[in-house]
């Protein structure tokens, strides 16, 4: 009986080590290495701000900008009636953040604060997204008035710190009345 206990550890020893050694990423310890940082890849940009209709809208993270839609970069003051709604039911016109990513997928969160030029501020609930490799268009809300508006997207990882980043626009339009 003692034989056996012997010859069964003596297995498991011989078979621990064979799996340690034969393990992908093992080495002589059994610890796999550590996977490569790619921290310094994974990055998420504004690229600005734009205006479309909802039937771009309505196709939520698979939404693309339209051939000719103008990106206004962040910092940008929009005069004049750019982007004003010219339906009665204002489904043009509509706010869009465009976001451009590297890196692997992850989910996010938008977060706008409303300054209207009547006064006050105002911080709306957070939009939250998947965000993927490429560009996306992050829909703002039904956002008309003129003010200024600052958009704050916020990313991370399972356990890893949030990275963020900021862009601001300013509305001073003059959009036709009854659109």
């Amino acid at each position: 009986m003692r034989i056996h206990a012997v010859v069964a550890a003596g297995c498991v020893a011989v078979l621990g080590l064979f799996a340690c050694s034969s393990a992908p990423g093992g080495g002589a310890s059994g610890i796999p290495a550590p996977a490569p940082s790619r921290a310094a890849e994974d990055t998420a940009t504004i690229a600005g701000f734009a205006f479309v209709d909802a039937s771009v809208t309505s196709q939520g993270s698979k939404a693309k900008l339209p051939p000719g839609a103008r990106i206004y970069p962040p910092g940008s003051t929009v005069t004049g009636t750019d982007g004003c709604p010219t339906t009665r039911y204002q489904t043009d016109g509509l706010m869009v953040l465009v976001l451009d990513y590297a890196g692997r997928p992850t989910s996010a969160s938008v977060q706008v604060t409303r300054h209207p030029a009547n006064g006050g501020d105002f911080e709306g609930a957070p939009y939250y997204l998947d965000l993927n490799t490429g560009r996306t268009l992050q829909f703002l809300g039904p956002i008309f008035d003129n003010g200024k508006y600052d958009a704050k997207l916020s990313y991370h990882y399972a356990l890893g710190q949030e990275k963020s980043t900021s862009a601001s626009i300013v509305l001073a339009r003059r959009c036709p009345p009854g659109q």
